[in-house]
């Protein structure tokens, strides 16, 4: 029997896992690390807690497995997408990472949407820009830490980071290269319009391969720190959004996926280059070889919940006890409206200012209604990704497979069923974002023909529950998703001014 390690570089915890030539998971690791906030709007993390969680995760593994590494034939990696890590020649980082969610290029967010249009970046790169795309965040750098710009011999993409530690190698995928708001995707290259209007160094930035590729070795260095067999084969490996699909089986037009994990997304694949001209929805590429990737996003999904528990009601409850207290709330909420913008929001406004709001509050809302409107809000939001990819593609899906954090609770399932008014699954696998990135390893050495093939022999179509769908329920949500769609154009010019308002800067 062959095994394959999986890493995922979320954006609170690194998960590995290792699966079996017949796609069942032997053993999993997940640890955590911190996520800093030095200033407002600045969002870092220590590549030294990224390196010591994995080595944790994988030490632990190795007490787990008395096979292990001996018996892994191949590796590879995904993680968050949209950071920044300058490196050395070395690999050695020089700044803290700046990861997706990081505020801090407004200016340069500014000096992007000036240079071009918006249908001028859509149709060159399939995404117009916004806050959190790794293209502002090198601008920040070159404009901020000149030297440190100088010094850089690579700007890293987070998972890029960490296959560098195996293999001692620089390069990154199409997937993730699409998302940086520099890749012609006409092309598949980096694209020289754009580094040459923004003076940025063509060789700074990584070569670009296949997922599936396999890219370099273990390296003697490593396999003494990280515990992995020198000479042990690693593939490129992909973005999480597109390795949490592969894991679930996401590579047909036919199955979409909602992803509602600390971020939401709406995720479609397709055999065709498709790009939403307004630039509302992202076209990247899949890390399924000549296959692309339709996307909506919101930035606050599973982190609205999290934030209510922790930040709202003081962690009285635990998540699951707030689920359950949500599921006796009536859907609707008794007309109680949450915009899940804590983060800004991605699609369809892709405006960094807008702000998370409760609507409609009463005296005679209770905890129960509040966590069942987060709910319903971070839905109505995916909802609206979902619209705008059926007009795009003219047709809709037969199944939507939900997964993350939300797939282990039954409203979540249930209340998306509702709103989108199409069947909804849940994976018997649930193999998520690491899983992805075992399959790739597994495509990537030859043991499979085809990521298809590995989503047959794995049974990632197996369904574990399917949520039908309610219509009256649909049709009541209809008019209630109506006055959700109106506040955010209601709200915007009051989400502005508070923004720009800044913090109070008293004695």
């Amino acid at each position: 029997m062959r095994n394959y390690l999986g890493i995922d570089l979320g954006t609170s915890s690194i998960k590995a896992v290792i699966v079996n030539s017949k796609g069942k998971i032997i053993a999993s690791q997940t640890k955590p690390y911190e996520v800093m906030l030095p200033q407002e709007g600045w969002v870092e993390q220590n590549t030294v807690e990224w390196l010591t969680a994995l080595k944790e995760a994988l030490t632990n593994l190795q007490k787990d497995l008395s096979f292990f590494p001996d018996h892994i034939h191949a590796i590879s990696v995904t993680g968050q997408m949209h950071g920044i890590v300058p490196v050395d020649k070395n690999g050695k980082a020089l700044h803290q990472a700046i990861i997706w969610s990081d505020r801090r290029n407004e200016e340069e967010l500014g000096e992007l949407q000036s240079r071009l249009t918006n249908e001028e970046w859509v149709a060159l790169t399939g995404n117009r820009p916004n806050i959190s795309f790794t293209l502002g965040k090198i601008l920040w750098f070159k404009r901020h830490f000149p030297e440190l710009y100088k010094k850089t011999h690579k700007f890293l993409l987070p998972k890029d980071f960490i296959r560098l530690q195996l293999t001692g190698t620089f390069e990154t995928d199409y997937s993730d290269a699409s998302a940086t708001l520099l890749m012609d995707l006409t092309s598949l290259n980096w694209s020289e319009k754009i580094t040459k209007l923004f003076q940025i160094d063509h060789s700074k930035l990584p070569n670009i391969q296949l997922s599936t590729a396999l890219v370099g070795t273990v390296s003697n260095k490593a396999a003494g720190v990280l515990f992995q067999k020198e000479g042990t084969p690693v593939v490129c490996g992909c973005g999480d959004a597109q390795a949490q699909a592969l894991g679930n089986g996401i590579i047909s037009s036919k199955d979409w996926l909602c992803t509602v994990g600390t971020s939401g997304q709406l995720f479609m694949s397709s055999d065709h280059l498709a790009i939403d001209k307004e630039g509302t929805l992202h076209t990247f590429v899949h890390g399924a070889p000549g296959k692309w990737v339709l996307m909506g996003a919101t930035l606050s999904a599973g982190m609205s919940f999290k934030w209510l528990v922790e930040s709202v009601f003081s962690r009285k409850y635990e998540i699951g006890e707030l689920l359950d207290l949500a599921s006796t709330a009536s859907p609707g909420a008794k007309q109680l409206l949450f915009l899940p913008y804590l983060f800004g929001e991605r699609t369809p406004y892709l405006d960094e200012k807008a702000k998370g709001t409760f609507i409609g509050l009463t005296n005679e809302h209770t905890h129960a209604e509040m966590a069942r409107a987060v709910v319903e809000g971070v839905l109505f939001s995916l909802y609206q990704s979902y619209k705008l990819v059926k007009k795009t593609f003219g047709h809709g899906c037969r199944y939507l497979l939900l997964t993350g954090g939300a797939a282990q609770h039954d409203i979540w399932l249930k209340t998306a069923a509702n709103i989108f008014n199409v069947p909804v699954v849940r994976n018997r696998s649930r193999g998520g974002g690491a899983y992805g990135a075992a399959m790739l390893a597994a495509a990537g050495i030859g043991d499979f023909a085809s990521l298809e093939e590995v989503a047959e022999c794995w049974g990632l179509h197996e369904y574990e529950n399917i949520y039908a769908p309610d219509v009256t329920c649909h049709h009541y949500y209809e008019k209630l998703f109506e006055v959700y769609s109106d506040s955010y154009t209601s709200l915007k010019g009051i989400f502005h001014r508070l923004h720009d308002m800044g913090d109070f800067q008293g004695i």
